[in-house]
């Protein structure tokens, strides 16, 4: 039985594999383009691979709760839909670790530095979710909106109290950090609708590429 310590482990492997191919496939955004060069440590970072995650992770849903009584209902949906995205994430790489602890990895985890592109994007196709997969594709654009909306707000300081007092009373400071930095990143920005127009083609088309090539 592969041990939790094995999958987190392939698990932080298939996050930088992804952050690796993001810096490529949008290096004409993160190159040429003023404030985008730090999307890519943003996913790695708050998304996917903080710390603390599990403290984190545990405390979404009773920050949500909270929040429903609190803030408006736009912003209480954006950060539920923060929250879908990092728990869809996480299911989906936890999945594809899984795919190569079972596969490539089966008889030497460690051998994980030698997983070629080819192996990796298997892995993806037989950890299955196609339709999470196009979700977090989704719900990746509107949050990336809602933190440059969030970033051109003037007085976004007023808008968080609140935010940051639900928060504090559920242990999920760690979330508001999240918001806070998306939002710190965005100010660099100028316009946001191109990178997410053009992340929901690219990746809705690699998705589309993987579950053709590899359901034959």
């Amino acid at each position: 039985m592969v041990s939790e310590d094995s999958v987190e482990t392939i698990r932080q492997v298939v996050v930088h594999r992804m952050i690796e191919r993001l810096q490529s496939d949008y290096g004409d955004f993160i190159e040429g383009v003023k404030g985008f060069s730090t999307i890519p440590e943003f996913f790695r970072d708050y998304l996917y691979s903080p710390p603390n995650k599990e403290k984190r992770d545990a405390t979404l849903e009773q920050l949500y709760g909270k929040l429903k009584s609190i803030t408006g209902p736009e912003m209480t949906e954006n950060i539920h839909k923060l929250i879908l995205l990092i728990q869809i994430s996480d299911d989906l790489d936890r999945s594809t670790a899984k795919a190569l602890l079972d596969g490539p990895l089966k008889n030497d985890p460690s051998s994980h530095a030698t997983i070629s592109d080819d192996e990796m994007e298997e892995a993806i196709f037989r950890a299955g979710g196609y339709e999470n997969r196009i979700k977090q594709i989704e719900l990746i654009c509107e949050t990336l909106s809602f933190f440059f909306a969030l970033s051109k707000l003037p007085f976004i300081k007023l808008v968080m109290a609140p935010i940051k007092v639900a928060a504090s009373l559920v242990g999920a400071e760690d979330l508001v950090g999240t918001m806070e930095k998306g939002y710190e990143i965005s100010r660099e920005i100028k316009d946001m609708k191109p990178f997410v127009q053009a992340f929901r083609e690219r990746e809705t088309a690699y998705v589309e590429r993987l579950w053709a090539r590899s359901a034959r």
